[in-house]
């Protein structure tokens, strides 16, 4: 069993490394060399209104909604944006799919159909599809995905609450409730609690939640993991999981979290279940690792 630390970050030292880091003596609040555009803050969301995935066993029937919207209510809006969608995170594959406008909000509908024209190939399983705003400041394009890679907005707006970068949608297997009961086996766990191979028995709960179950703690508690079958995402609402690790009991009360992000998820054509959980104890955090379990 490997042992595992709690990271604790400092603030006070993070300040100071930031505040030290790469200071020269002409450096002011802004240096006379450096020109800044005003570009305004875009927020690309997935509505709930229609389909949250591309599900391959009826692709005739996914019929995706996005909204494209200032963040900052009364912000000066751009010259222009052309809606652009990237095909499976490249950067080096993006087309255009709305030039050229002019007013925001804007709401927009895309099918099986539009994707398939785009790209010139039928929608497989595991692509995915990023719909985001190229920005145009009088004459200058800002990119969504720039073709060095990356995201074309900054640290600052991505962290700010309520904003999405883009908006997803990927082709999936539906959910089907009936796979997921039963003995699955361990493909591999980044936290080193289960080893591969190991079968850790899933309960069905209902036909959104199943749990399972950590035997390395002290009274092990059902771990109910939530199932959204629009996209197949799942999710962990902070829970305790037992009284203490059995690897090193002074860990007291270890709790699971999971977000529901792209990075958890269930995957009913190969039978398999992607969690990157979060663990921590009264103690503090490990951090997040995945587990991934596949049904023999």
């Amino acid at each position: 069993m490997k042992i595992r630390k709690i990271s604790i970050l400092s603030a006070l030292s993070l300040g100071l490394v930031i505040a030290f880091a790469g200071c020269k003596k002409d450096d002011g609040a802004v240096r006379s060399s450096v020109t800044i555009n005003d570009i305004p803050a875009i927020t690309t969301s997935v509505d709930a209104s229609g389909s949250q995935a591309i599900d391959l066993l009826n692709l005739s029937a996914f019929s995706g909604k996005f909204n494209v919207a200032l963040y900052f209510a009364g912000a000066a809006s751009p010259t222009k944006v052309d809606i652009v969608v990237r095909k499976n995170g490249s950067n080096a594959n993006v087309k255009v799919y709305q030039a050229g406008v002019t007013t925001l909000p804007a709401s927009y509908t895309v099918t099986s159909a539009n994707l398939q024209t785009l790209f010139g190939t039928a929608v497989s399983l595991g692509d995915s599809y990023d719909f985001a705003p190229d920005i145009y400041i009088g004459d200058k394009k800002f990119e969504a995905f720039p073709a060095i890679a990356g995201s074309g907005s900054g640290a600052g707006p991505v962290a700010m609450p309520g904003f999405s970068d883009f908006a997803r949608f990927s082709a999936i297997c539906a959910y089907d409730p009936a796979i997921y009961v039963g003995d699955f086996k361990v493909v591999s766990d980044g936290f080193g609690d289960f080893s591969p191979g190991e079968i850790v028995p899933i309960t069905k709960i209902d036909n959104t939640h199943i749990s399972f179950i950590d035997p390395y703690v002290t009274s092990p508690l059902p771990i109910t993991v939530t199932v959204n079958p629009l996209n197949n995402q799942l999710s962990i609402t902070k829970q305790k999981i037992g009284n203490a690790f059995t690897w090193a009991l002074g860990y007291t009360n270890p709790n699971m979290a999971m977000a529901a992000t792209a990075s958890s998820f269930a995957a009913p054509c190969s039978k398999t279940l992607t969690m990157s959980i979060t663990y921590t104890v009264d103690q503090g955090s490990f951090g997040a690792y995945t587990l991934v379990l596949k049904k023999p």
